[in-house]
């Protein structure tokens, strides 16, 4: 049997010269947001050497894809949620992707808004390539406002879709869209999820596939949560760090110890961070604090009884110093 890690070459089978096409609040519109650009396409056959291992074991393969970009070799993991995700999710997501990413391992999600974007953006941080699989065609970026970040998942990783150019994103094209993403991949990372959810879909589709099914925990009051927590009950692993998907796959061996230096690094960071500042103004603000619900700072303010400029500058140091998270005029603790 051949090596299930082996899910693709760079190989090319045929190309052609495409643009990018219309991008905009409505995507079939060719007027104001239509973006062009050249961008090379390879069309990947199912009966292709380069065409994906692990995707060809699925039940319904697409008979092609179309590639922008190189399809990368090494193993795949996906990480999907919700589009509204919470600045806690988009951070758990970057954190796994980036590090998964850093240990050779290549992200795949679905370019959608919130715990897709943050993961590619986290994976494009690390030394490994990320790809993105999209309902549309390929000259049609979706969402548009996420075009540069297409650019540049496809600079160093590849866009893929099995839909023709042309093709619009209409809502039945993302549920067709998620076999692929699953199939990709040795297992998927649910961050957030709702009760009724796309990223559900993925996670069963993964689990008809017998890929393996990962979720990072939210909080109990979150809506988004509801649908990851059910996933934990009815079986799948529970994430914390990047270790507890690596430890999955033993074939991942070598990632698990490129991971480990990091990891021990990054626990001698956390174990100062929890333990919070040692300057007694800059504590009093920090206790106040949560890893996962923001808290404004004008709230500060009021609570605390100070001046915001005052709340400010204490926050800034707080940020300077590793404690906690600043954004948009919110702030969390670091975790």
């Amino acid at each position: 049997m051949r090596d299930p890690l082996r899910d693709g070459s760079n190989a090319r089978i045929a190309s052609k010269r495409g643009a990018c096409g219309p991008a905009g609040p409505d995507p079939s519109r060719k007027g104001d947001g239509d973006h062009r650009r050249e961008r090379e396409t390879t069309i990947v056959w199912l009966t292709d050497p380069a065409y994906p291992w692990l995707l060809k074991q699925i039940h319904d393969p697409p008979p092609r894809l179309y590639v922008s970009g190189r399809l990368p070799s090494e193993p795949m993991i996906a990480i999907v949620g919700s589009r509204r995700a919470t600045p806690y999710g988009c951070r758990a997501a970057h954190r796994l992707a980036r590090d998964l990413s850093g240990a050779g391992v290549v992200v795949v999600s679905g370019l959608a808004r919130g715990i897709d974007a943050a993961a590619h953006r986290g994976a494009l941080e690390g030394n490994t390539p990320t790809v993105a699989v999209m309902a549309t065609g390929l000259d049609r970026i979706y969402p548009p406002e996420h075009l540069a970040l297409a650019t540049a998942i496809a600079a160093s990783g590849a866009l893929i879709t099995e839909a023709e150019e042309g093709t619009l994103p209409l809502p039945g094209r993302f549920p067709v869209r998620n076999r692929i993403i699953s199939g990709l991949s040795l297992g998927v990372v649910v961050v957030e999820a709702a009760e009724r959810s796309g990223a559900l879909i993925t996670a069963r589709m993964a689990a008809e596939q017998g890929r393996e099914v990962f979720c990072v925990p939210g909080s109990i009051e979150n809506p988004l949560a509801i649908g990851g927590h059910r996933l934990i009950k009815d079986g799948a692993k529970l994430v914390q760090t990047v270790e507890d998907v690596l430890d999955e796959f033993p074939d991942l061996a070598r990632a698990r110890a490129r991971t480990h230096a990091h990891t021990h690094a990054r626990t001698r960071t956390r174990t100062r961070a929890d333990s919070g500042p040692q300057d007694p103004e800059l504590f009093a603000v920090w206790e106040l604090l949560d890893w996962v619900e923001p808290r404004h700072h004008d709230d500060l303010a009021v609570v605390m009884n100070l001046d915001s400029k005052e709340v400010s500058r204490r926050l800034t140091l707080l940020e300077v110093s590793g404690y906690i998270i600043g954004d948009c005029g919110a702030v969390t603790r670091r975790a």
